[in-house]
């Protein structure tokens, strides 16, 4: 494959007016967006493997995943040709109304319970993960209403934490909601420090609003956008302080699930048994939109069949899709045939081993931590202070010259390769991570970032 440039000049120059670019999206404002580095031949165009080009005809290995949902990479043509299979036979049905559910979706919702061994036996699906945190919460007040107890409203979540974007997800996103300027979210959500130990700050809040008001804890087992991992110990005291006080555990494993830290579940591999489990991201490998939530049987027993009848408001015309069924299915298939969960274990180890050496020289305090191909990569000046943002753009900005593509944290980075990368592939990562340091730290922000050249060969 050649990899030339193929871009005219005239898309290396920046877009323009928003006109030339009507696209709005994202959380960020999009003016400063447009007018910052956005190219044309900075728009991707094509895939393969765990490596994407872009329109100025450079590849890079693609070590974010995308958005953290690309498990199987750009080239996974059994997942593809089951798409294109779904779409000839049936492209559409929906779950929200009606007695005529989708085979597949019924086929795919028995696969997707024995592949967590049946511990959550029941689910809903939907098309995100922001969508199903929200119906988690709005599943656990739900509940305490049907139960008797519907003074049990209010929410914990951790400062910083990310579970998704709209009313109710920001609500509950410790980082989100302190800059959300929308007028009134989901109220009585209740966030505490990450620092100090979380089944502490858990305890401490449970005293302080009483376990009788306390409806649900929602965690992510390892923290995206703030960049923090806890310490296995903590996050199963967390599930035990729920469990003695009746509060429901909402584990989003939208990131952390499906693979992503070589188990199906980050927190049942850990010995802990949410009451539910927020799943998406490689759930169909990214190719299409799929959210999903897990349910414990008696949340379940609870909710099915009120009495009397009350309706949950939560769902939409295109949860349960077939064509995302579908695609679902075959990403199990190629899990079972390939072994996924036993090579991200040890790809992810390879990886952290290799990591943790260049985090050791170059940056010297703290410590690579993480679980499969998940890995967080701090970075802190020698008084032990994070990086700011603008210096951690810089680093991303200098991987992409050495052609990596990464994803920063509030405290570093988050290395999240396909899950079908390889032990060749971490050393290539490694080896653009530790040229982009070098290049940080012998050149100004204003020299990092002008324009790669890098020509890497999928």
């Amino acid at each position: 494959m050649t990899n030339e440039i193929v871009a005219p000049a005239e898309a290396q120059q920046p877009i323009g007016p928003p006109a030339d670019y009507p696209i709005w999206h994202g959380s960020f404002p999009m003016r400063p967006f447009i007018a910052g580095r956005l190219r044309a031949d900075r728009f991707l165009v094509a895939g393969e493997g765990i490596r994407v080009r872009d329109a100025g005809g450079r590849w890079f290995l693609d070590a974010r995943s995308s958005c953290w949902n690309l498990g199987l990479g750009y080239s996974a043509d059994e997942v593809k040709e089951a798409i294109r299979r779904q779409l000839d036979e049936l492209p559409n049905a929906t779950l929200l109304a009606y007695d005529r559910p989708a085979a597949v979706t019924l086929e795919y919702a028995r696969a997707l319970r024995d592949a967590f061994d049946s511990r959550l036996p029941y689910l809903r699906f939907g098309n995100s993960g922001s969508q199903m945190t929200e119906t988690a919460v709005l599943l656990s007040r739900f509940v305490r209403t049907l139960e008797g107890t519907p003074e049990r409203t209010a929410i914990l979540s951790f400062q910083f934490s990310y579970h998704g974007l709209g009313p109710g997800a920001s609500a509950f996103s410790g980082l989100a909601a302190n800059f959300n300027a929308c007028g009134p979210l989901l109220p009585d959500v209740h966030f505490l420090p990450v620092e100090g130990g979380w089944a502490a700050n858990v305890s401490r809040a449970l005293d302080e609003l009483g376990p009788e008001r306390t409806s649900a804890v929602i965690v992510e087992p390892q923290m995206g956008s703030r960049g923090f991992v806890p310490e296995p110990d903590d996050l199963v005291a967390v599930a035990d302080l729920c469990r003695q006080h009746g509060v429901h555990f909402v584990a989003d494993e939208v990131t952390t699930g499906f693979g992503r830290t070589g188990a199906m579940s980050r927190c049942l591999d850990l010995g802990i048994e949410p009451d539910m489990i927020v799943l998406g991201k490689n759930v169909t490998s990214g190719y299409v939109p799929i959210g999903v939530l897990l349910l414990s049987d008696e949340l379940y027993e609870l909710a099915a069949a009120p009495d009397p009848p009350r309706i949950l408001t939560a769902g939409s015309a295109t949860d349960g899709h077939p064509v995302a069924a579908a695609a679902g299915l075959a990403v199990l298939r190629v899990y079972e045939r390939d072994g996924i969960l036993d090579h991200v274990r040890s790809v992810g180890a390879f990886l952290q081993e290799r990591l943790r050496a260049l985090h050791a020289e170059a940056i010297g305090s703290g410590d690579v931590q993480g679980a499969g191909l998940m890995q967080l990569f701090p970075l802190v000046d020698a008084e032990g202070k994070p990086w700011p943002p603008p210096k951690l753009d810089q680093l991303r900005l200098a991987c992409e010259d050495h052609g990596l593509l990464l994803s920063i944290a509030l405290s570093g980075l988050w290395i999240v390769p396909p899950l079908i990368s390889t032990e060749s592939d971490c050393v290539e990562i490694v080896e653009a991570l530790e040229a982009a340091l070098a290049d940080v730290r012998g050149a100004g922000a204003e020299a990092v970032g002008a324009g790669s050249t890098q020509e890497a060969r999928p």
